[in-house]
């Protein structure tokens, strides 16, 4: 296993991810003076976001449809590490992209990208 979102599960064999990405942007407000540089202020906490972006290769047609489904209730999940690491996470965006098409309308290989928004404070170590 490779990361578990709720119930879905990201597998080496299965649905391995080839990227992820994390950002976290810490919220300022830029103050313009006249005859003298801005000043800055934080403002609120911060906000993190966590996107993959996998590919499936002549793997069922129907691989990320659980995965969009639970994503289509908008509930906060559980987003589980192998090393303990979990995240309170909203599935922000789910994108698919299907190609090398057969003559029967199948697909050979599809992309997608997943982008997640960290929920509150996020880490909670299981494993400390």
């Amino acid at each position: 296993m490779l990361a578990q979102i709720g119930d879905y599960v990201f597998e080496i064999n299965k649905t391995n991810f080839e990227k992820l990405k994390r950002k976290v942007v810490f919220n300022f407000k830029q103050n313009n003076r006249l005859g003298n540089f801005s000043s800055w202020q934080g403002i609120g906490k911060y906000e993190e976001t966590i996107n993959i972006n996998g590919t499936l290769i002549a793997k069922s047609q129907t691989q990320l449809k659980d995965f969009e489904l639970m994503a289509r209730e908008k509930k906060p999940q559980t987003m589980a590490f192998t090393d303990g690491t979990c995240l309170t996470v909203l599935i922000l965006d789910l994108e698919a992209e299907q190609s090398g098409f057969l003559k029967d309308g199948a697909f050979l290989r599809q992309t997608y990208k997943i982008s997640l928004g960290v929920v509150g404070d996020g880490y909670r170590y299981e494993n400390s």
